[in-house]
């Protein structure tokens, strides 16, 4: 697998540099050796990209990425794409209201001009909040084909930075194990990745080894012969720990406008409503626990032994059976506030970086609540709690 996509993003960048062993110590003018792969060295990276000195000064690369700099080379793109993790407004999370609105715009059936300029300036101020966001490109250049035509110089340096970042991602390792594994800044790229090479994930599970943690993605028969995909998502956990660290602390957690929350399956999520704003709850994160046990769907009172603090709400996304017939997916929850609650349900099924929306049921004070889904999906949003009058 790793010849033939490190063969097609070399025909589009600069070739890679000379490979040896890895050097943590080299000056930031130059990039670290590494043995086979241009896997992130953060620690190398950390003051490569805060040397104003350096050719991988961060605000120059970002300048030039923006520019849509066709000089860019793959370890500058490595540099840039590796270096958002640093960043202090780094957020693998983060929801951003102008890309919601304008794939709504998008996705209609019928698209007219004007429609797509509406979607391009909202999609403009996203990627200004987020530029390393490969979806976000995808949208836009779909939204410049329209208003400027496919063979324009709006879409195709959309494309560019679309590619451009796959590339980074794709130079970081081969997947086929936890020591090549490729490296994302953001867990849904993991998604716009095998799309890009055609690679249909049929399941996903979250695993650990040597202090690192990666979605490991059994495929289905492909080109590149490879049965499991192997991603590096350490950053993106790194991110919510330290979230969840700071929620003991009595902060609110706030990701940007705080009304969504998304849980996986093999969690268990404790949430505490906060201060009401614009007739919406806003929250924090209490608690995130693995659960990876298989739940009786005749059985999920076991899990709430003990009740919980007041004006809690207690989720557990799990995989369920009844019986010998397997439920894909339980999200039981029970709440332990004093009034009804309404919110909104979005699931992303597998082999897809994108929410879709579904119904529920609400929730009901000290009141046991389980949805349940039949689809293969790997994670759950929770958005909009408030008042269900």
């Amino acid at each position: 697998m790793k010849h033939n996509i490190l063969l097609a993003i070399l025909l589009f960048f600069a070739p890679l540099c000379a490979q040896s062993q890895q050097d943590t110590n080299v000056s930031t003018d130059t990039m670290p050796q590494y043995s086979e792969f241009l896997a992130p060295n953060y620690e190398w990276l950390g003051r490569a990209i805060t040397d104003p000195t350096s050719p991988f000064y961060y605000p120059t690369l970002l300048k030039r990425f923006a520019d849509a700099d066709t000089s860019l080379t793959i370890e500058d793109l490595h540099c840039l794409y590796y270096g958002y993790v640093l960043q202090d407004d780094y957020n693998p999370y983060i929801r951003l209201d102008e890309e919601e609105q304008a794939r709504e715009i998008l996705n209609q059936d019928k698209v007219t001009k004007k429609d797509a300029e509406k979607a391009l300036k909202l999609l403009n101020k996203a990627v200004e909040k987020a530029p390393m966001h490969l979806r976000l490109y995808m949208y836009r250049h779909f939204a410049n084909t329209l208003v400027y035509g496919e063979d324009s110089e709006q879409a195709h340096d959309d494309a560019f930075r679309y590619v451009a970042l796959i590339s980074a991602i794709a130079a970081s390792g081969d997947g086929s194990d936890y020591e090549t594994a490729f490296h994302v800044a953001v867990v849904a790229h993991s998604y716009n990745f095998m799309n890009y090479f055609d690679l249909r994930p049929k399941s996903q599970s979250l695993q650990h080894n040597a202090g690192q943690q990666f979605d490991v993605f059994p495929l289905e028969e492909n080109e590149y012969d490879l049965d499991d995909l192997y991603v590096n998502v350490t950053p993106c956990l790194a991110y919510l720990s330290k979230q969840f660290e700071s929620s003991d602390k009595d902060e609110v957690i706030d990701y940007g406008p705080i009304d969504h929350f998304d849980i996986r399956v093999g969690r268990k999520l404790t949430i505490k409503l906060d201060k009401k704003r614009k007739g919406e709850y806003k929250f924090r994160i209490v608690k995130l626990e693995e659960y990876n046990d298989t739940v009786e769907l005749t059985d999920t009172e076991k899990l709430f032994v003990e009740d919980g603090e007041p004006n809690t709400i207690v989720f557990y996304c799990v995989n369920g059976k009844w019986g010998d017939d397997r439920s894909n997916v339980l999200l039981v929850m029970k709440s332990y506030c004093k009034e009804m609650l309404a919110y909104d349900t979005f699931i992303r099924l597998d082999g897809s970086a994108d929410f879709q929306s579904t119904s529920n049921n609400g929730i009901f004070p000290s009141v046991l609540g389980t949805e349940i889904w039949n689809d293969p999906v790997n994670a759950i949003r929770i958005s909009r709690l408030r008042p269900n009058k």
